[in-house]
C-alpha cells in the first residue's frame, strides 16, 4: 500500500463522518500539492474519481494561469493559522473549468495524527456566482472598458459568428457594430487571408492562443494589415467564445524589420554576425568564382581590457569594426564573429587578391585609438585562405583559423604585450579590491524606479566601491578587476546579500511594496541548484520573495538552457518576479518575449536615447510597450535623462521610469531617509550626481 493510500485510510477512519457528507469539496494535500484525501463532494463537483487522483499533484488540475498563485499559497499556508481565501480555476473530468474558492489549514507535525504535516483545503464552487457577477455586476464596467480600448476586440462563437465587438472596430475600420454582430468574422478579412485565419483558429485547443498577421477590410474597401491574437476560450464557463484582439501592425512591422536586422548583425559593431556572414558568403560562393577568407584579430586584446577596462576595450573593438567597414573593395563581406575576431570574405581570381586585401587591412586598421584623451596602441594579426573553386565554406574558414593559430603559436611573446609596470599596477589594484571586499567598501547603491510623477515604486541594486581616497567608483572600475582576479562571483554575492538586507529594511519601514531589483549573472542562473540556493538565501536574510525582481540581460537569454528556464520558473513559483534587462538588443526580441517565463522587461537605454531621434528606436520602443501591456508584463524605461523622453514615454503608455532625470544611484541610507520624509522625485537635473553604471 502506498503512503497516500495509507493516509487516505487513516483520514477516513478519523474524519470521514465529519467531512464526507459536507456540501463543499474537502481535500488533504501535502506542501507539494500531492493529494492524500478527497471527500465525495469533491469527486462530484470536479467529475474525477478521487481514488484515481490519490498520490498525484492537484497542481496538474489548476489552470495554467493560476498555477503560480496555487503554488505560492501551498508554500505560505504552513506559516499561518488559516490560509488566505484564494480563487482558482480547476479542470474537471469533463474537460471544462470550474471556479473554486479555497482556504487551507495546515496541521503541524504531531505523533499519531493522520493529518500531521498535511494541508486541509475546504473549497466552494462559485462558477455560477462568477457568471452571475459577470452578467449583473460588471457588465457596464466591462462595456466601458471595451469601448475605450485602443485595440480591436471581437468575441466570436464556435462557428465564427461575431457575438460582440468593441468601439475600436468602428473607430479603426468604420463598420457599424450593430451590422457586424451575427456575421462571420471571415467576412471582414481579405479574401486571400481567410483560409489562414480559419485554419489557425480551428487548430487551437482549449485555452490555447496564436498570433498572426492578416488584412482586415475597412468600410471603404481598403485593406489594412493587423496583428491578430486568437484565444480559444470556448470551454471557459463565463467567456465561452473565441477572443480575438487586433491592432494595426505598422509599428510592429518596423520592429520586426529591426529584429531581423539584429538577427544577422552584431549588436555592438553593426557588422554582420556569424549567421549573417555565413548566409552572405555562401551566396557569394554559389554564384561562382574564387573565394578568399581573411581573419583579423587584435593582438593581446585581453591585456587591453585588463589594463584599461572593458569600456576602452569596447571602444577599440568599435574602432576596428569602423575601419574594416570603411574599406572599399569590390565584392567584400565583413563580419564580427565574436570577441576580437573579425572575418572578411572577398571574391577573387587568385590568392593575390586576398594578399592585397590583407595589406590594405594592416595599413588602415592597425592604428592607435585616442579615447578620452588617452592614446591606446594595439596591433592586429591576420590569417587567410583561398580556393579558386570553393565547395564548402566551412573548409575555407577552418583553413584560415588554422593559419591564425599557427601565427599565434610562433609569435614573439613580447610583441604587443603590456609593460611589467602596468601589470604590477593592475595587481595592486586587484589587491585593493580584495581588501575592499573584506572591509565592506563594496556596496550596492540603489537607483529609484518611479512613476512619471516621481513616486518611487522600486529600486535597482547597482555595485559601487566606496573608495577611501577616490570616492564612489562605478561598475566600470570594479567589474573588469573582479573578472580578471576571479572575484566576480564574490562581488555579486556581496551586493546580493546587502540588497536582500535592504529589502528587509524597506519592509520594516512599512514600504514592502517597493520592489528591489537585482542583477544575476547568466552563468550563475544556469546552474541547476541556483533556484533553491537563491530562495534559501532569501529565507536566511528574511527577505520576502514577492518583493524581489531578478534581472537577466536579454542577450544572455537568446538560447537559455533547460536549467536556466527551470530556475526562472522556480523563482516565479516562489513569488519572485523575473525581468529581462536591456530588452530590444537581442535578435527577434519581440517574438522571444512570447517564449520566456518572465514577468517584465526593461527597455534598453539606447532605444530611450533614440526616442524621436532614431525612427527605428522609437518604433521598437512603441512596440515593446504595446506588447508588454498586451501580455500583462511590467515595462521599465531605463536611461531616462531628458524631459522630452519622459513625455514621449507617457504618451506611449509607459508606467515606470529609471534614469538621471529622476535620480542617480544613491546609498541605501539616502533612499530610506527619502522614503521616511515622503520626498517625491519630481524630475530634476541630476547631472551633478551622475556615477557610471
Amino acid at each position: 500500500m502506498s503512503s497516500a493510500d495509507s493516509t487516505q485510510g487513516d483520514l477516513h477512519r478519523v474524519g470521514a463522518l465529519s467531512v464526507d457528507g459536507l456540501a463543499d469539496p474537502v481535500l488533504a494535500v501535502d506542501q507539494d500539492g500531492v493529494l492524500h484525501y478527497a471527500n465525495d463532494t469533491a469527486s462530484e463537483v470536479l467529475g474525477w474519481d478521487a481514488v484515481d487522483l490519490i498520490g498525484t499533484s492537484v497542481l496538474e488540475l489548476v489552470h495554467p494561469d493560476d498555477v503560480n498563485l496555487a503554488f505560492a499559497a501551498l508554500q505560505t499556508v504552513v506559516a499561518k493559522s488559516v490560509g488566505d481565501l484564494i480563487a482558482l480555476r480547476i479542470r474537471t473530468g469533463h474537460g471544462t473549468w470550474r471556479y473554486l474558492e479555497l482556504r487551507g489549514v495546515y496541521h503541524s507535525p504531531a505523533p499519531e495524527d493522520p493529518l500531521s504535516g498535511l494541508i486541509m483545503i475546504v473549497a466552494r464552487d462559485v462558477t455560477d456566482r462568477h457568471r452571475l457577477e459577470f452578467d449583473q455586476g460588471d457588465t457596464e464596467v466591462l462595456r466601458a472598458v471595451m469601448a475605450n480600448m485602443h485595440g480591436m476586440v471581437v468575441l466570436a462563437d464556435r462557428s465564427g459568428l461575431v457575438r460582440t465587438v468593441n468601439g475600436a472596430v468602428t473607430r479603426i475600420l468604420g463598420h457599424d457594430p450593430e451590422l457586424v454582430r451575427g456575421r462571420s468574422i471571415l467576412d471582414y478579412l481579405h479574401l486571400d487571408d481567410r483560409d489562414q485565419v480559419l485554419d489557425a483558429a480551428q487548430s487551437l485547443g482549449p485555452q490555447e492562443s496564436i498570433t498572426l498577421d492578416a488584412r482586415v477590410m475597412r468600410l471603404d474597401g481598403d485593406p489594412i494589415v493587423c496583428e491578430f491574437t486568437v484565444n480559444n476560450l470556448l470551454d471557459d464557463p463565463v467567456v465561452n467564445s473565441y477572443v480575438i484582439s487586433a491592432q494595426i501592425a505598422t509599428a510592429l512591422a518596423d520592429a520586426r524589420e529591426r529584429a531581423e536586422f539584429l538577427a544577422l548583425h552584431d549588436g555592438r559593431t553593426g557588422l554582420l554576425n556569424r549567421d549573417g556572414f555565413m548566409r552572405a558568403a555562401t551566396a557569394m560562393m554559389q554564384s561562382g568564382g574564387g573565394l578568399g577568407i581573411l581573419i583579423v584579430d587584435i593582438v593581446h586584446f585581453r591585456s587591453v581590457n585588463e589594463l584599461y577596462g572593458e569600456p576602452v576595450g569596447d571602444a577599440v573593438l568599435s574602432a576596428v569594426a569602423d575601419r574594416i567597414d570603411q574599406i572599399r573593395w569590390p565584392d567584400l563581406i565583413t563580419a564580427r564573429f565574436g570577441g576580437d575576431e573579425f572575418v572578411l570574405a572577398v571574391r577573387g581570381a587568385s590568392a593575390g587578391t586576398v594578399e592585397m586585401l590583407r595589406e590594405r587591412v594592416r595599413r588602415d586598421v592597425a592604428r592607435s585609438v585616442v579615447i578620452d584623451g588617452q592614446e591606446v596602441n594595439f596591433d592586429i594579426r591576420t590569417a587567410l585562405a583561398f580556393e579558386p573553386k570553393p565547395q564548402v565554406l566551412d573548409a575555407l574558414l577552418v583553413t584560415a583559423s588554422n593559419d591564425l593559430m599557427s601565427a599565434k603559436r610562433f609569435a614573439d611573446p613580447d610583441s604587443g604585450a603590456i609593460s611589467v609596470d602596468a601589470i604590477n599596477q593592475r595587481r595592486r589594484q586587484v589587491d585593493h579590491l580584495r581588501h575592499a571586499l573584506n572591509a565592506g567598501e563594496i556596496q550596492p547603491f540603489f537607483q529609484p524606479i518611479c512613476t512619471s510623477d516621481g513616486d518611487i515604486t522600486a529600486v535597482e541594486a547597482l555595485v559601487r566601491w566606496v573608495h577611501p581616497l577616490r570616492g564612489i567608483l562605478g561598475a566600470g572600475e570594479i567589474l573588469p578587476l573582479a573578472q580578471m582576479a576571479g572575484l566576480a562571483e564574490a562581488v555579486d554575492d556581496c551586493v546580493l546579500d546587502q540588497a536582500l538586507q535592504f529589502a528587509v529594511a524597506l519592509a520594516d519601514l512599512g514600504r514592502g511594496d517597493i520592489e528591489v531589483h537585482v542583477n544575476i549573472d547568466p552563468k550563475v542562473i544556469a546552474r541547476p541548484a541556483f533556484g533553491a540556493t537563491f530562495l534559501d538565501r532569501c529565507h536566511r536574510r528574511g527577505a520576502e520573495p514577492s518583493q524581489l525582481v531578478v534581472e537577466i540581460t536579454e542577450t544572455d537569454l537568446l538560447s537559455p538552457g533547460a536549467a536556466s528556464l527551470a530556475n526562472m520558473q522556480k523563482l516565479r513559483f516562489a513569488g519572485i518576479h523575473v525581468s529581462i534587462d536591456d530588452f530590444g538588443t537581442g535578435y527577434s526580441s519581440l517574438a522571444h518575449l512570447l517564449e520566456l517565463p518572465v514577468d517584465g522587461v526593461k527597455i534598453d537605454r539606447r532605444f530611450i536615447a533614440g526616442i524621436d531621434v532614431d525612427p527605428a528606436a522609437t518604433n521598437l520602443t512603441t512596440a515593446i510597450i504595446g506588447l508588454s501591456e498586451s501580455l500583462k508584463l511590467s515595462c521599465v524605461a531605463e536611461g531616462v535623462e531628458q524631459p522630452y523622453q519622459r513625455d514621449r514615454l507617457v504618451e506611449l503608455g509607459c508606467r515606470a521610469y529609471q534614469g538621471w532625470l529622476y535620480s542617480a544611484a544613491i546609498a541605501s541610507t539616502e533612499v530610506l531617509t527619502m522614503l521616511e520624509s515622503g520626498l517625491n522625485l519630481g524630475p530634476v537635473d541630476q547631472a551633478s550626481q551622475r556615477t557610471p553604471l
